[in-house]
């Protein structure tokens, strides 16, 4: 990056190198030349991740082997989470789809879940769905309003799931950090962007090269076998296979929950065994570990959804709202309505994340 531009009353600018020319000596279907969309408030370190990886493997090949622009509504700079703006190379309307290979759509934590209707209508082209589509952090909502990865699967940031099934059930969400579905892909937040970048070169570039370019971005990823984690066959051990899958029957039937019984039926193990496990490895009851996964997502819903109280409830596996507000203000310490009142008032503006 070059100097810091300061603007007065304005966030900092950023400014990164003009785009240079596309890529033209490519295979049919190589992923070289990629936009970035920026939404207000975009995850800096999910955008800086996907870059890097990008930046990186240009350092190692000694050559432009992938180029990326920056893009926004209008063309001027967007402030990202941080409260530093990046300049943009061109607004959405300039773009020339025979540059480019992969459209993605940053945004954040903060980035409003309401998609700007220029943005739906520029995805819906028939020249931009032959492209291949991502998403940074919660930029999947665009291309799931845009009704281009119906059918498809997607992965978004853990705040923002409870909200996605709720609202686009045709589409299959899955809990992890980055998904790449045919010529669509999603991360869920700024470590994983850099991972989904990495898997995107892997098919194109080999796996020495892309352990090359994580030697370098992800040193401090290293697994136990000395191989860098994003390349690494080895799956998480920290909880036994079937304490994940009952973790993830618990997170898939909230609305209609399952018993202690169906659960250990569905895993294989007896009820007392589940017990245990949970005492274990989470030290906390299967029954209040439920409960609790409810309670956050019905969180999630109140805050970023405008269903009603009563459907919050429903869907959250609660038998009345009388019951849903009483287990609600027990454990936020607030009820469900200041809950509601709160998100739609005045957002803070002083915290970094």
């Amino acid at each position: 990056m070059n100097e810091v531009i300061p603007s007065k009353g304005n966030p900092k600018v950023f400014p990164l190198e003009s785009a240079p020319p596309p890529v033209t000596y490519k295979q049919p279907g190589e992923l070289r030349d990629f936009t970035f969309f920026l939404l207000e408030n975009f995850s800096m370190m999910a955008l800086t991740s996907a870059l890097d990886a990008l930046r990186t493997a240009n350092l190692l090949s000694e050559e432009d082997l992938y180029t990326f622009r920056l893009v926004s509504l209008d063309g001027v700079s967007v402030c990202s989470d941080l409260g530093f703006a990046a300049m943009a190379d061109q607004a959405l309307g300039e773009l020339n789809l025979d540059h480019l290979d992969a459209f993605v759509v940053c945004g954040g934590l903060r980035v409003e879940l309401q998609t700007p209707p220029q943005l739906i209508k520029f995805l819906r082209q028939s020249g931009v769905r032959k492209k291949a589509l991502g998403s940074l952090w919660n930029g999947v909502f665009a291309l799931a309003h845009a009704g281009i990865i119906d059918g498809k699967s997607c992965a978004v940031h853990r705040e923002n799931r409870a909200s996605f099934r709720e609202s686009f059930a045709n589409i299959d969400l899955k809990d992890k950090a980055y998904v790449i579905d045919q010529h669509c892909f999603s991360c869920a937040g700024g470590n994983s962007a850099l991972d989904m970048m990495l898997e995107l070169m892997l098919e194109a570039r080999g796996k020495p090269f892309v352990r090359g370019i994580c030697d370098i971005l992800t040193c401090d990823r290293i697994n136990d076998a000395g191989e860098p984690a994003f390349l690494s066959d080895q799956t998480d051990t920290q909880l036994p296979q079937n304490l994940k899958d009952i973790i993830g029957l618990m997170e898939n039937n909230m609305e209609e929950m399952l018993s202690a019984e169906e659960i250990a039926s569905l895993v294989g193990i007896t009820r007392r065994q589940i017990e245990r496990q949970f005492q274990r490895y989470l030290g906390i009851t299967p029954t209040r570990y439920y409960l609790e996964l409810r309670l956050k997502r019905s969180h999630q819903l109140l805050t970023q959804t405008q269903l009603s109280m009563s459907d919050i409830s429903l869907a959250c596996g609660f038998v009345s709202y009388p019951n849903f507000s009483k287990c609600y203000r027990q454990y936020f310490e607030v009820t469900p309505s200041n809950s509601r009142r709160k998100s739609t008032g005045s957002k803070p503006t002083d915290r970094f994340y």
